[in-house]
């Protein structure tokens, strides 16, 4: 048993009882807490504990949804707690790059950027970038705040940024799967990074007014990431085909097995891209965790990475030297 187990919003998010879980983060307000801090210091760790659960096979993705909705609905009564700002200091787009299904983060980076004095608007999960930048067009958005938790959207987060700054608006990025530190986000070309939404504001303050075009991507690595793109079906059909001879039936499902190949070629591109192979080190243990808790040998994950190998590395050299890295 974790802490968590203990605790009466893991309580209700665990039984999917949104009443109880909405009275719970409302009954904390009600005692003086700050409707944006219960959010970020209560129902985000508490989502990222059911995340967890679904990694280690503890929970099914069907109970994962389920306490996912009722975390967004604790989210909802919270926000109409926050109070907005008549004179909002600037108007910030949030959005999920391409291929980011995980939106409760960029909800929450909405949310405080309101409490802080900005107008926000919350465009949702897989923002398309042209899109994106009609709606900033129209709207007279000042910047945008795009969220990435998986490694495999960073791709995608890229062309998000290049749009978005060719456009004239800086872009702040956060999330996961940016990692640890600014390195990858400025890489990809975000104007800035953080990890904290109680940052965002002051970011956004200091940025607008201040971007220009993203710098060009010069490596060897974007070249081969180019090539990966144009060849991306292609590699994940061969890549797929070695995964299942190298794990001789000890796949974890055919479904799961053909996210795993896809995630790992995405997660491959965000390292050209980015030049950082620490993206495939974080994808590798991620996926291994994901497929030991299904009850397969952790060999068959190594073998994963073997077949993307394999498949990739007489292609593309530096994608090879970075897959024989981990």
């Amino acid at each position: 048993m974790s802490g968590w187990d203990a605790d009466p919003f893991f309580g209700a998010l665990a039984a999917a009882d949104e009443q109880a879980a909405i009275a719970c983060v409302l009954g904390r307000v009600d005692a003086g807490a700050d409707p944006v801090d219960v959010m970020l210091d209560l129902v985000a760790p508490a989502q990222r504990e059911v995340g967890r659960r679904w990694a280690i096979g503890e929970w099914t993705v069907v109970r994962e949804h389920a306490a996912t909705a009722v975390s967004e609905a604790a989210v909802a009564a919270l926000a109409a707690r926050v109070a907005v700002l008549v004179a909002p200091r600037g108007h910030a787009a949030v959005a999920c790059a391409e291929r980011e299904w995980h939106s409760l983060p960029a909800r929450l980076v909405a949310h405080t950027l309101r409490r802080d004095g900005w107008r926000a608007t919350y465009l949702g999960a897989s923002t398309p970038p042209a899109q994106l930048v009609r709606f900033l067009d129209e709207s007279g958005a000042d910047a945008v705040a795009v969220s990435c938790s998986v490694a495999a959207s960073l791709p995608a987060a890229r062309r998000l940024i290049e749009a978005v700054r060719e456009s004239g608006r800086p872009v702040l990025a956060g999330g996961p799967a940016f990692g640890r530190d600014a390195h990858r986000a400025l890489a990809l070309g975000a104007s800035a990074w953080t990890s904290d939404p109680r940052q965002a504001a002051e970011l956004l303050d200091e940025l607008v007014g201040n971007a220009g075009p993203a710098p060009p991507l010069r490596h060897a690595g974007a070249d081969e990431h180019a090539e990966l793109a144009l060849r991306f079906a292609d590699f994940r059909r061969e890549a797929m085909r070695r995964w299942t001879a190298l794990a001789d039936g000890a796949l974890p499902g055919a479904d799961l097995a053909a996210d795993l190949v896809d995630h790992a070629l995405h997660a491959l591109g965000a390292a050209l891209l980015s030049n950082d192979p620490g993206v495939l080190k974080d994808a590798q243990e991620w996926s291994t965790d994901l497929i030991a808790a299904r009850g397969c040998p952790r060999e068959t994950a190594r073998g994963l990475w073997t077949a993307v190998r394999q498949t990739v590395g007489e292609h593309l050299p530096s994608a090879d030297r970075a897959l024989a890295a981990i």
